[in-house]
């Protein structure tokens, strides 16, 4: 059975290249490609349009190997989202890998996975570093890409290639 991995969208403003860089590279690996969201279409930040193929509320954690947050200023809808938060636990309880680019690992900070861990993410208006101070992580905002246990965060659109095959690593070494 081919391995499926999950891509989680902002509804709108997502950074398109942290969507269709990635995907591209995982599609191109074996794997199939899923998206889901709050609402049923998503819109990029440059106008890339995606028909998701799940709503948060219908995805089945069972179904997939791994789950991976698109960054870009929409990601921040997740920020107080309960049902994203419970999905993301769920990976992880399951003792699957997540992952999150640019400005969604602000949404693993809040959410409290990355306390007592290192983590990247988009910093540029030094918000990341603060927040991960805020919940206990250790902000290494120069990094390209950062993993800690079954956590991938990575810092923004020039991390997409890079983001992607470490990511792929990781889901072998949980799979």
């Amino acid at each position: 059975m081919k391995k499926k991995i999950l891509m989680i969208l902002a509804s709108e403003k997502f950074r398109d290249i942290e969507y269709l860089v990635p995907k591209a590279f995982f599609e191109q690996s074996g794997f199939e490609v899923r998206t889901a969201s709050s609402t049923k279409k998503s819109i990029g930040r440059f106008g890339y349009t995606v028909d998701n193929d799940l709503l948060l509320s219908e995805v089945q954690v069972s179904d997939f190997s791994g789950i991976y947050m698109v960054g870009g200023g929409g990601s921040l809808q997740y920020l107080e989202n309960r049902e994203a938060q419970k999905l993301f636990e769920s990976f992880l309880d399951q003792n699957k890998p997540i992952a999150a680019i640019c400005a969604a690992p602000r949404n693993f900070l809040s959410w409290g996975f990355l306390n007592g861990k290192i983590a990247t993410g988009f910093d540029a208006d030094g918000e990341f570093s603060e927040m991960a101070l805020k919940y206990g992580a250790e902000p290494l905002p120069q990094e390209a890409v950062v993993v800690d246990g079954m956590i991938l965060t990575a810092n923004g659109p020039e991390a997409a290639e890079q983001s992607a095959i470490e990511y792929m690593k990781l889901l072998k070494s949980y799979n």
